[in-house]
C-alpha cells in the first residue's frame, strides 16, 4: 500500500492499496479529507462518498478471480477551470477488463423479484454524478473516472 498523497488545494490526492474490503475505510477517508479541505457541502459529500464506495467495492468484489487479490488505486482531484468547479474520482485496477458503464440501466420501476441481479452500484454512480468515463489503459488497467459538479463555495 502506498501512503496517501495529498497536496495543496486543487492538487491530486491518491491512494494505492490492495483491493480488499479492509482498505475501504482508508479509501473513503481520502474522499472525506478532500471534501473537508475543499469545503464541499454535505449533500455533495454524501454523494461523493457513495460514488467512491460503490466503485471501490465493485473492484474489490469483481475485478479479480475469487480468492485472489490485486492492486487498486483511488485518485481524487479538484478541477476549477474549463467549466464548473468539480471533483473527479478515478478508480483503477489491474483486474480483468470490464467496462462498468456497459451495464444496462437498471429498471428501477420493476419489482425487485423481476429485476436482473446486479448493476445497482453502477446505477447509483450514474445517478449521483454528472459524467462517467471508462478506459482500459495499457499500464493502469481498468480506469473508471467519475465527475461531480459542485456548487460554488458559500461566501463567508
Amino acid at each position: 500500500m502506498t501512503a496517501p498523497r495529498t497536496g495543496p488545494a486543487g492538487a491530486s490526492d491518491r491512494i494505492a492499496c490492495d483491493a480488499t474490503l479492509a482498505r475501504l475505510p482508508l479509501l473513503l477517508g481520502l474522499v472525506a479529507a478532500v471534501c473537508r479541505r475543499e469545503q464541499i457541502d454535505e449533500p455533495a459529500r454524501h454523494d461523493l462518498r457513495l460514488i467512491a464506495e460503490e466503485a471501490c467495492v465493485n473492484v474489490m468484489h469483481h475485478a479479480y478471480p475469487a480468492g485472489q487479490g490485486g492492486p487498486m488505486a483511488l485518485e481524487v482531484r479538484m478541477v476549477r477551470d474549463g467549466g464548473p468547479r468539480r471533483i473527479v474520482l478515478s478508480v483503477e485496477d489491474q483486474g480483468r477488463p470490464f467496462d462498468p458503464l456497459s451495464v444496462a440501466p437498471v429498471e428501477t420501476a420493476a419489482a425487485a423479484e423481476a429485476r436482473v441481479p446486479g448493476g445497482l452500484g453502477v446505477h447509483l454512480i450514474r445517478q449521483l454524478s454528472d459524467r462517467q468515463h471508462y478506459q482500459r489503459h495499457p499500464l493502469r488497467g481498468n480506469v473508471l473516472t467519475v465527475e461531480k459538479y459542485l456548487m460554488p463555495p458559500a461566501s463567508r
